[in-house]
């Protein structure tokens, strides 16, 4: 691996972040386990659930790989320093990652609204009041603005609007003043003000996380890491790390020290990956084939779960309900970039995307 983290690597870990992200949404809640009697073989129930915290680890490694992702595509065009580059920028791949989500969250509102599975009454006092709620929901900024949101796993399109929002400040810092500054004001700033936690599904609480994928990329880290000679010492330091990392999961209490859970682990998950695991070339195909998917099965697995609850769950042994909930979110992915072709969709993002470039062309 001589160019840093590869796009097979970058699909690899986000179709392992899929697979970790089904398993949280089914078994991170005991209730659920116990109202459908789920065969947990041999697990108690409080393992399980354990488990399925331990696999919140996905939301950092999406982070990480936007930020390594971001970080190298903006590289490359900061390179010839143009007047409007940031803004073009930042335009751009605001357009092209919600795009994939906006197409989804329409055709969810359609059929959801339309066979009256969800009462928007509560949204609002007013119809104007839920129809911006809906609105904002489908530009995918409901959590940003704090409204009512059709899917709970949607909160994470706000995290992706700030990360790219703030990518070029971050690497403006970095650059002034250096990646362990821009680090420790990450890690000191919401202490100094009292803040604290800012709970699980808030974008500063993966902020830190993100700007580590932004310095991995920057200063070319997977290729360092590759390069070091003593290959079993590395071996070695990265398993009993990543071990010592899970057995403490549970034991460091995430209000005081969520860094440990949201950064450090996934850290070390990602590098004993990148380096070790996806070297196995069976297993790497599989999470690039996931990866490639991986947006379309966040959005709409949640509904899978819930909408066909009983017919999955009545698979009853733990293992096997994911992977239903897997091959059902799968087939619909497939079906939603069907209608994005047929639609005329992908088409329309193309030509929008072409007169972003042409606009800040012009204003050059």
């Amino acid at each position: 691996m001589t160019n840093g983290l590869k796009k097979e690597d970058s699909a690899a870990l986000k179709g392992l972040a899929v697979l970790l992200l089904i398993f949280h949404h089914c078994y991170r809640l005991a209730d659920r386990i116990e109202r459908y009697q789920v065969d947990l073989c041999g697990l108690t129930t409080e393992q399980l659930v354990a488990i399925a915290e331990c696999c919140k680890i996905c939301v950092a490694i999406f982070a990480f790989v936007s930020g390594y992702g971001l970080m190298y595509g903006y590289s490359a065009k900061m390179k010839n320093k143009e007047k409007y580059a940031v803004s073009e920028w930042i335009s751009g791949h605001l357009l092209s990652t919600m795009s994939g989500f906006w197409f989804t969250a329409a055709v969810s509102y359609l059929i959801y609204f339309g066979l009256g599975l969800k009462d928007p009454s509560k949204w609002g006092e007013t119809f104007y009041e839920r129809g911006f709620a809906v609105f904002a929901d489908i530009l995918g900024i409901s959590r940003l603005l704090e409204t009512e949101s059709l899917n709970g796993a949607w909160w994470y399109m706000s995290a992706a609007f700030v990360f790219i929002i703030l990518l070029p400040l971050l690497d403006g810092t970095i650059e002034k003043f250096g990646g362990i500054f821009c680090i420790a004001v990450i890690f000191l700033l919401p202490r100094i003000l009292g803040i604290g936690f800012q709970g699980g599904s808030k974008p500063y609480s993966f902020l830190l996380i993100f700007v580590a994928g932004m310095l991995c990329c920057k200063y070319n880290f997977f290729q360092k890491l590759h390069e070091y000679r003593r290959k079993k010492l590395k071996f070695i330091c990265l398993s009993a790390l990543l071990c010592a990392g899970l057995f403490l999961y549970h034991k460091i209490d995430l209000k005081i020290f969520w860094e440990f859970r949201y950064v450090l682990v996934p850290f070390l998950l990602i590098l004993f990956c990148v380096e070790y695991l996806f070297r196995i070339t069976p297993v790497s195909l599989f999470l690039q084939y996931l990866g490639k998917h991986s947006m379309n099965i966040w959005l709409v697995h949640t509904f899978v779960r819930d909408s066909l609850g009983k017919y999955v769950f009545a698979l009853k042994k733990f293992w096997l309900i994911p992977v239903a909930v897997l091959v059902i979110s799968l087939g619909i992915s497939y079906c939603l970039d069907f209608l994005k072709k047929i639609t005329g969709y992908q088409k329309l993002i193309r030509l929008l995307k072409k007169k972003v470039t042409e606009h800040y062309a012009v204003r050059e």
